[in-house]
């Protein structure tokens, strides 16, 4: 059993910079030696009321996120961080399968999940105590952090992470970027969010740098949060770029020196709109929360257009058919990644995690390619290939197409059975405001863009696309109400 060596990274970082912001909210910042002084207290407070190894999160982004996150691995406790966004019984069954008898969680949380027969603490981090009263606990347990897959394919899986996966995917991000003490880290993200905790608050705060968290992501304040405290660094899912682009909030956007678009493909259109309004690149990375998430990804000056950037300096990406065999550049695959990063596992489910982990080697379910730069380029994911009449489409090479049609603000497309050609792609697109479109202008321009299998047989016009609890686009639910 050892002590948390992320903890240990973030009270080296509080010993060099006591003073310095780490984190700023909407009404007051934490210095490192306050945020040190109350992950302590809420350590000794833990050990006091939380039963068992693992410790329940249910907590909005906010700076209490941090010390009670802080305070649990300070306390020995493994981390289940759940989703805010799930429906409060999806929660209750998370945690009861966590074998957490107690949530830590805010005031906002405590009605649905009393009345689910849940027990719960409201996380004060108000108090501080001297660190070095509080001794550092050790985790009985490998796992660190437990984290849910967005439910895309099913039910959301818990993710087991180790103190060495989260670590290792923090230093390659480093060694990718030249990430420093100096950034300045937007968090935008659920903190729930693979790419939340360790991108956008692990990654600044074992390194000493500042994140800035603001309570709810309102355009307007998050882009007069970016001039005010000169941010950095901003990650986002290509929704939320897709929202700030379009308010119209005047700011100095100079500080920005990383944007990264992840969780799901990144329109053309929103890195071309984003670098006009902001004068600043949108570059696409790639993750999943089974490699502590990050992947790939590369800084503008040295990345290649479309593609999802180079693996991390700290893994090895390989792409492989379906006998396993690894491709050359160029050639279409699985994307397979081995590495420290590698999850432990799936929770409870070792059948889930044999099928993903083949000796050693993570199948990710993505298609893609590696270009002879060694730039990774995704294609879509394996379980969404289809044919039709006989021939190979994947999806996200239709929504691109589509997202080049004026008028259009984004669109997903989904396999549905047909009788005649086995299967048939249905578009759903989402407008612009005051744009106006018709099937068959749809489907005319279609023929100008695609070949004539690949264009959907139909189209349903939504007024928003919904989101998974991740804000992926949820195309189970898209399905769903195709078939009613």
């Amino acid at each position: 059993m050892q002590t948390s060596a992320i903890l240990q990274r973030f009270r080296a970082a509080a010993s060099r910079y006591p003073d310095r912001p780490a984190i700023i909210g909407t009404e007051y910042s934490i210095s490192y030696s306050q945020l040190e002084r109350r992950a302590a207290s809420v350590a000794r407070r833990i050990a006091e009321r939380v039963p068992g190894t693992t410790m329940a999160l249910l907590f909005s982004n906010t700076p209490e996120f941090a010390p009670l996150f802080l305070g649990a691995l300070w306390a020995g406790k493994t981390v289940a961080v759940l989703p805010t966004l799930a429906p409060p019984p999806l929660i209750k069954l998370m945690a009861m399968e966590a074998g957490v008898e107690l949530i830590v969680t805010g005031e906002e949380f405590v009605p649905p999940m009393v009345a689910l027969g849940m027990q719960c603490w409201i996380g004060d981090t108000s108090i501080d105590v001297d660190p070095a009263d509080v001794p550092m606990q050790p985790n009985p347990s490998s796992t660190a952090v437990l984290l849910y897959t967005s439910g895309t394919t099913g039910r959301p899986k818990a993710v087991a992470l180790s103190d060495q996966n989260l670590l290792t995917n923090v230093d390659g991000c480093k060694q990718a970027t030249g990430f420093n003490a100096d950034q300045v880290m937007l968090a935008v993200l659920p903190l729930f969010h693979a790419y939340g905790l360790t991108v956008t608050t692990l990654l600044p705060l074992t390194e000493g740098a500042t994140v800035v968290v603001p309570d709810k992501f309102i355009p307007r304040l998050i882009l007069q949060a970016i001039e005010k405290h000169r941010v950095s660094c901003l990650i986002a899912v290509p929704g939320q770029f897709r929202v700030l682009i379009k308010d119209p909030t005047p700011i100095d956007s100079s500080s920005l020196w990383l944007c990264i678009a992840g969780a799901e493909r990144l329109p053309e259109a929103v890195a071309h709109e984003f670098q006009q309004r902001f004068g600043f690149p949108l570059v696409q990375g790639y993750g999943t929360t089974e490699l502590s998430p990050v992947v790939a990804f590369s800084p503008p000056a040295d990345n290649a257009p479309r593609s999802v950037g180079r693996p991390l300096p700290n893994i090895t990406v390989t792409i492989r058919d379906e006998n396993d065999a690894i491709l050359g550049a160029g050639e279409i695959g699985e994307v397979c990644v081995s590495g420290p990063s590698v999850m432990i596992g799936y929770l409870g489910d070792p059948a889930a995690t044999a099928q993903k982990i083949r000796n050693g080697i993570l199948h990710t379910s993505d298609k893609g390619y590696l270009d002879k730069d060694g730039f990774l380029f995704l294609v879509g994911r394996a379980d969404d290939l289809v044919k039709v009449s006989g021939e190979k489409v994947y999806p996200s090479e239709v929504e691109n197409a589509l997202e080049t049609i004026d008028g259009v603000e984004e669109s997903a497309v989904i396999a549905l059975p047909d009788e005649k050609h086995g299967t048939r792609l249905h578009a759903f697109v989402q407008l612009r405001p005051g744009v106006e479109l018709t099937d068959s202008a749809l489907r005319a321009a279609c023929r100008e863009l695609l070949e004539h299998y690949k264009i959907p047989r139909g189209f349903s016009f939504v007024p928003q696309m919904p989101r998974t609890i991740t804000g992926k686009t949820d195309k189970r639910a898209l399905a769903t109400s195709a078939a009613g």
